[in-house]
This record gives C-alpha cells, structure tokens and sequence, in this order.
C-alpha cells in the first residue's frame, strides 16, 4: 500500500495542503500519516526572542523548557487530532505521529521508516532578505527526501 505523509506545523495546518493530502490519497488509494515533529530547535527560537526583547536572561529555567514543549505537544495533539477526523470522514487508513527531535532527521526517518511514497510539507513565506541568506528546513528536505516533495506556503 502506497503511503503519504503530510507534516504537520507547530503554527497550524494548512487547510489546502490536508485537503490536498486526502485528495493524493484517495487517487493512490494510499495510507495517510500525520507526522507532528517537536524540533528540539524550537526551545532556543523561543528563547533567543525572548532574550533579544528582554523578556528573559541568558539562562532559561528547566520549568520554562518543559513549559514550551508541553505547549508544542498539546498543539500536536490537536493538529493530530483535526486531521484524523478529517481522514476518517473519508474512510481513508490513517496512522498519526508525534516525534522528538530535529526536524529535518525526524522527517527523514519518517520517510524511510513508512516507506513513503510523497511528503506534504507546510512553509512560511518568507522575505526575499531571508530567501537569499538562508535556505528552509522544507527546501533542505525537498534536496533530500528518496520520494516526492510537495509544498505549500502560507503567511
């Protein structure tokens, strides 16, 4: 059976890229997994922001981590949780997971692990400033996934 992946974002899912992945699908008569990665990378976004504001000091407090991931995780379960109604509406086969680690190596062994045959990824637009200095997790997995990269932008 042919499988599909569709990532799921710590922003939310994008509504055309989930309908697009029940679409693929359904053509290829395809299981549909829902992969949500907690990045450990996420954490320092967060505190670097916070630390340029001054919000926090250099030296974040274990309780504001596992604040953080706590907060990404619910979020996971969420998004995981929308599309699997959504699938199910469908009566496609559906297989949700949530991962710990970085995104680019969880993603990766997700691909090889399913044996997928297309990935479904979500990117933010980003100015030209950054598209020029810097290349996307997402176009970095586009480069190294062995299956089909398809991509969706959202503001």
């Amino acid at each position: 059976m042919k499988n599909i992946i569709l990532i799921l974002s710590v922003s939310g899912t994008s509504d055309e890229a989930l309908e697009f992945a029940i679409k693929k699908a359904k053509e290829e008569s395809a299981k549909l997994t829902a992969l949500y990665v907690l990045d450990t990378g996420l954490t320092d976004e967060v505190f670097d922001r916070f630390t340029d504001i001054g919000f926090i000091g250099d030296k974040p407090s274990t309780q504001l981590t596992e604040a953080i991931i706590k907060e990404y995780r619910q979020r996971g379960y969420e998004e995981l949780g929308k599309v699997q109604i959504r699938v199910m509406e469908e009566g496609l086969e559906f297989n949700p997971m949530m991962v710990n680690g970085n995104f680019l190596e969880c993603v990766l062994n997700a691909i090889k692990k399913q044996e997928a045959d297309m990935v479904i990824a979500v990117r933010r637009k980003r100015s030209a400033f950054k598209r020029y200095f810097s290349q996307s997790v997402v176009d970095d997995l586009k480069e190294k996934a062995p299956c089909e990269v398809v991509m969706f932008e959202v503001e």
